[in-house]
């Protein structure tokens, strides 16, 4: 058989392009041949037989990367925030968040509310305000969103805490 391994890493080469390493492609055709080398019918044929599990052996490969792809882009994670420097949510307390919380608009904070404080659910605070379902979570963003805001400028104005 190594006397046919340029043969076989030419073909591997000429299938793969830049798809795959040629090199693996010619290892897997050599484990392949040495599992089922007993089935060789014609010594003489030896290199065609060779040739042929380089195609197989591509072909399977190509398919498995479509099932699978090799590239996952994974989600990143959140930036940490700089140990020197604390995060403001560190020194929000209740009473701020409650100061906060009234300086939303009326039917914004009365959705807030109902979610935060008395931990309805949509469904219940639709029913309440005789809202759609989208709405509340419309308002829920929107609140949470300016808190967001209020709470960062409150820490780092000092008045809180």
């Amino acid at each position: 058989m190594a006397l046919h391994l340029p043969a076989l890493r030419a073909r591997a080469i000429q299938l793969c392009r830049s798809h795959f390493d040629p090199d693996d492609v010619v290892q897997d055709t050599l484990l392949r041949a040495f599992r089922t080398g007993s089935q060789v019918r014609d010594p003489t044929r030896i290199r065609a037989w060779l040739l042929t599990i380089v195609t197989n052996t591509f072909i399977d490969l190509t398919r498995k990367r479509r099932r699978r792809p090799d590239h996952v882009q994974l989600v990143s994670e959140a930036p940490t925030p700089d140990p020197i420097e604390p995060a403001p949510w560190n020194e929000v307390d209740s009473d701020d968040l409650c100061r906060a919380i009234d300086q939303l608009p009326d039917d914004v904070r009365d959705t807030y509310r109902m979610f935060a404080v008395e931990g309805r659910d949509y469904v219940a605070i639709s029913e309440v305000q005789q809202i759609p379902l989208a709405t509340v979570g419309t308002r829920l963003f929107r609140a949470r969103k300016r808190l967001r805001v209020l709470l960062t400028i409150a820490s780092r104005s000092g008045t809180a805490r």
